[in-house]
């Protein structure tokens, strides 16, 4: 009687008719950036968090994805679709004005979708209430003085897009939409709220019980002067912001001798060596940035830039011309 082979059986029931071999799993590309999106996503516990996982889910609002996309489909956009194409290096000043103009503008006048508009621009500026809110907390708080602060920020991003201001002309928003770096200016004037920046320059600017009208206008004419002269500390698009708020065009006081100076240590970089070399390009992103008060954004395209690649070229110049003053201030002491 011929001899019947029986196949083994696998404890679950799934038959082997023979030896099985498996493929080594394909190795995780380790080079691929990380996803900041999903990153914050994950969150669960930090209200910036919450309110993107809430936008992607619950919003039924949104800017066409289209403006996304580079296409003509008018559906509306996810809140983490327009937060990860708004972070690309490519988005350039004017997509991101698009989109914040739009969102303002219907959180304004669509006042029946007015909580889903709401949800959705506090979903798309996630990542940047993530991280302005952490300068409001002392990296040893505790987790619910981070999550506080995350809370007063959100109140106060969502106050600012409606806030009004009053005055003999009327009434008017806060928050000018027409004007350039919609989404820096929305987030830099709810960070100013929140850290009683605000406030502080209120109290400034009040007349004192102790003051005379001429002591007060002096005392406010020289805390003009002074706002003027402050350094922004941020992003580029918190600098270029900055530039819009306070200077309608270049300042012409000394500003001819400045690049003069500049074009100076440029040339006399050229005999240095390679690394302290400021390029031609260098110089333009520096004066046109810096001293044309220009997005930086803008000059880049201009220059066939990428914004991060420019934004390095820009710091490494002024590492460099640090050096090239350094190196002049010895030489120009008077002898004892």
């Amino acid at each position: 009687m011929p001899e019947h082979r029986v196949p083994t059986r696998h404890p679950h029931g799934i038959a082997l008719p023979g030896q099985l071999t498996f493929s080594t799993p394909p190795a995780a590309d380790t080079d691929a950036p990380p996803d900041p999106v999903a990153a914050l996503v994950k969150q669960k516990a930090l209200p910036a968090g919450q309110v993107l996982s809430a936008a992607i889910t619950l919003c039924r609002v949104g800017v066409p994805k289209g403006w996304i996309t580079g296409t003509d489909d008018p559906r509306p956009a996810r809140a983490d679709e327009v937060l990860r194409r708004l972070l690309t290096d490519d988005a350039t000043r004017e997509i991101k004005d698009q989109v914040w103009r739009h969102i303002v503008g219907q959180v304004r006048d669509d006042p029946d979708n007015r909580e889903d508009w709401n949800l959705y621009a506090l979903g798309v500026a996630a990542r940047g209430l993530l991280s302005r809110a952490a300068r409001l907390a002392v990296p040893d708080d505790p987790a619910k003085r981070v999550i506080a602060a995350q809370y007063t920020l959100i109140h106060a991003f969502l106050d600012r897009m409606q806030a009004t201001v009053t005055t003999a002309a009327g009434t008017r928003w806060r928050l000018d939409i027409d004007r350039p770096n919609v989404y820096s200016r929305l987030l830099g004037g709810a960070y100013d709220h929140a850290s009683g920046r605000t406030e502080h320059r209120r109290k400034q600017l009040t007349r004192r019980h102790d003051e005379t009208a001429a002591e007060h206008q002096a005392r406010i004419t020289r805390l003009r002067e002074e706002q003027l002269r402050e350094v922004p500390v941020g992003g580029d698009d918190e600098i270029s912001a900055h530039h819009a708020r306070h200077h309608d065009g270049p300042d012409p006081r000394g500003m001819d001798a400045v690049i003069a100076r500049l074009e100076e240590f440029v040339a006399q970089s050229a005999q240095m060596p390679p690394a302290d070399r400021i390029d031609p390009a260098s110089a333009e992103l520096l004066r046109r940035t810096y001293l044309d008060g220009e997005p930086l954004g803008q000059v880049a395209a201009d220059l066939n830039l990428s914004p991060s690649n420019a934004s390095k070229r820009r710091a490494t110049a002024v590492r460099q011309l640090r050096r090239l003053i350094a190196r002049r201030i010895p030489e120009q002491r008077p002898h004892s």
